[in-house]
């Protein structure tokens, strides 16, 4: 049974962020005892299959996946598309197809799975089934790459950007080289390029950067696009939703991402344990958060729209070195921003996690759920899980009201009650 919200529900703040339209949906039994509702987002159901109705019938389709415990919603959408399609060929890829290929390959109803990046997979198959054969031995570089089809939507309030693929880091808990292979970029020339069309042609004034190295090489690449950015006077909007690394800010690029209009910025920071960053390669030490927000605040940005991400639910951690962690980023006057771990198949995090006994290697990938994984890892508990993402909002809400969350009575109390549970 379903239990629907109204779609007017689903409303964003402006600047193409908000709350996804949701639906509840039946708890899977392998989650019976997570003490949560469970729910779908994205585009209702009978939308999908009301305007998977009005499609003529194709040659093939390819469909991607996203993360690996959303899967149930791909074998939704495969099952659809074979019922209104029986005889036209389904190919999957994407994250979960990548991460998961035997359980996608038993599961999705797919055809045929491809792993990791598939855009040359993707054009050999076609140029199979349509025998109508393309050009597919050129695309050997990713600035070979034509840009996706963004003319084919209706409305574009914002746009996610990629301007890379892969990352030169080997975080442990990652997994981009495995669904991205070597690391790879566009020439920043093509990316203004892209920029500029949707800004002038499609109306769009959001964008948000999803590399998952931006910095990487700065001046060889974010600075030259950043500069023509701010030549040109476009009065656009950026974000980086994923952490940009503090050691690689300096003064220069912190003006630079000022003028030319970025409006948040969240940086990689994961945990203040010094064992667990000299673990991490020593990527991020307290010392290159301190600098990169004394250079961000210096250029004019402010708490409003400055966060750091910490790591919650790491093999071994407990919950104390999460409020620790917490209490440093808040301490720099910037929003604490608390993420999940989702142990990644084929990571270290991953081997670590089997080899504890706290996943086994053969899971269901529902399992994964960066929201019920945590659960099983250190002393996090549910309510404790809970406490934590509590005093995040509460700090955060503080600090952008303009106090000083540290010095505040309700995250005091918030914080003593967290410690007397995990002693």
């Amino acid at each position: 049974m379903l239990s629907f919200q109204r779609l007017s529900h689903a409303k964003d703040r402006g600047d193409g962020t908000g709350h996804f339209y949701k639906e509840f949906i039946d708890k899977p039994t392998i989650l019976q005892s997570v003490p949560r509702r469970y729910g779908r987002y994205g585009i209702p159901y009978f939308l999908v299959q009301k305007e998977v109705n009005t499609f003529t019938t194709p040659d093939v389709i390819f469909v991607t996946s996203g993360m690996t415990y959303w899967y149930p919603g791909v074998l939704e959408m495969i099952s659809l598309l074979k019922q209104r399609f029986p005889k036209v060929p389904v190919i999957l890829g994407g994250i979960y197809a990548s991460l998961f290929p035997e359980h996608a390959r038993k599961k999705s109803g797919a055809d045929e799975v491809i792993c990791g990046a598939g855009e040359q997979a993707c054009l050999r198959i076609a140029d199979e089934i349509t025998g109508n054969p393309s050009d597919a031995h050129r695309y050997r570089e990713m600035a070979d790459l034509p840009g996706p089809a963004y003319d084919l939507y209706p409305r574009m309030d914002s746009v996610a950007l990629l301007t890379s693929h892969g990352c030169p880091y080997r975080c442990p808990f990652c997994a981009s080289r495995i669904l991205s292979g070597e690391y790879r970029r566009r020439q920043p020339s093509r990316v203004m390029e892209e920029i500029e069309w949707l800004h002038n042609v499609q109306d769009v004034r959001h964008f948000a950067f999803y590399d998952d190295a931006l910095l990487y090489r700065k001046d060889e690449h974010l600075v030259p696009i950043l500069e023509e950015i701010v030549a040109r006077n476009m009065g656009v909007c950026f974000h980086t939703p994923n952490g940009i690394q503090p050691r690689e800010m300096d003064d220069r690029l912190a003006r630079l991402m000022h003028e030319s209009g970025f409006k948040t910025i969240r940086l990689s920071y994961e945990s203040k344990s010094r064992e667990r960053q000299e673990r991490m390669g020593l990527k991020v030490r307290d010392d290159d958060l301190i600098r990169a927000v004394g250079f961000l605040k210096e250029a004019g940005f402010d708490s409003r729209q400055l966060g750091s991400y910490v790591l919650m639910g790491l093999p071994g951690q407990d919950a104390g070195e999460v409020l620790e962690s917490m209490v440093f980023v808040l301490s720099l006057g910037i929003q604490v921003n608390l993420a999940s771990f989702s142990p990644i198949p084929g990571t270290p995090c991953w081997q670590e996690a089997v080899a504890s006994g706290l996943l086994d290697a053969d899971a269901d990938p529902l399992l994964t759920n960066n929201s019920i994984y945590p659960l099983k890892s250190g002393d996090h508990d549910y309510d404790t899980f809970v406490a934590l993402g509590t005093l995040a909002a509460t700090a955060n809400r503080i600090l952008k009201g303009g106090s000083d969350p540290l010095s505040h009575e309700t995250v005091k109390t918030q914080m003593k009650r967290i410690m007397e549970r995990v002693g």
